[in-house]
């Protein structure tokens, strides 16, 4: 009569099966910011030209400031808009990844540090190590998100030029009390220059540009 135990052993076997496969966590699905960014990573790879990203919280000037030091002939336009995150890597993942002026492609990227970019996913996923430069742009008081970020690029070896945006509304006396602590905050050297500039009046754009370049 052993025959008749053999679909119940079946049985059991399923249901045990089962409970394992239950156990064991499907993979989570990459978000559309990680799908732009190793769509990034290969366009990057297939490109010849200086690549230059630009990196900075959210409304710290990037996108003015690439319009202007290429007086306004990058293709495409980074996207500028009165909102802080006009940029935006995390809703299509068809997206403007890179703008190309004469020999140098640039990538303006989005603000890190947000509901819709976060942190997190550009300290594990952003390509640095397939640029050969970078513009690390200031707004405001530096956060612990700049200093994680900024120890990335500095990681990459290449290239890094320090701009400070809104120079503007800065006055004189106040200027050394910021680079000081723009310095102590990023652990920056004495080599490591600080650019000031303002993309309101175009006071040290061109300064910007010719720091990456150099």
């Amino acid at each position: 009569m052993w025959w008749f135990a053999i679909p119940l052993l079946g049985l059991a076997g399923k249901a045990i099966y089962d409970a394992v496969i239950d156990e064991v966590p499907s993979p989570r699905r990459k978000t559309t910011l990680e799908l732009n960014l190793e769509r990034l990573e290969e366009q990057l790879r297939s490109h010849s030209g200086y690549r230059i990203a630009i990196l900075g919280q959210p409304g710290a000037g990037k996108s003015s400031l690439l319009k202007k030091m290429t007086n306004g002939k990058v293709e495409p336009l980074p996207v500028i808009g009165a909102q802080t995150d006009a940029t935006d890597w995390s809703s299509d993942a068809a997206c403007n990844l890179l703008s190309v002026y004469e020999r140098y492609v640039f990538a303006d990227v989005p603000g890190y540090d947000t509901s819709s970019h976060p942190l997190y996913i550009f300290l594990s996923s952003f390509p640095f190590g397939y640029f050969d430069a970078f513009i690390f742009v200031i707004h405001g008081k530096l956060h612990s998100s700049d200093e994680d970020i900024f120890r990335l690029i500095v990681r990459s070896g290449k290239k890094i030029s320090i701009a400070k945006s809104f120079s503007d509304s800065i006055e004189g006396d106040d200027i050394m009390a910021v680079e000081n602590d723009i310095r102590m905050r990023l652990s920056l050297s004495d080599s490591n220059s600080i650019l000031f500039f303002s993309n309101r009046t175009g006071v040290g754009i061109e300064s910007v540009f010719d720091s990456i370049i150099a």
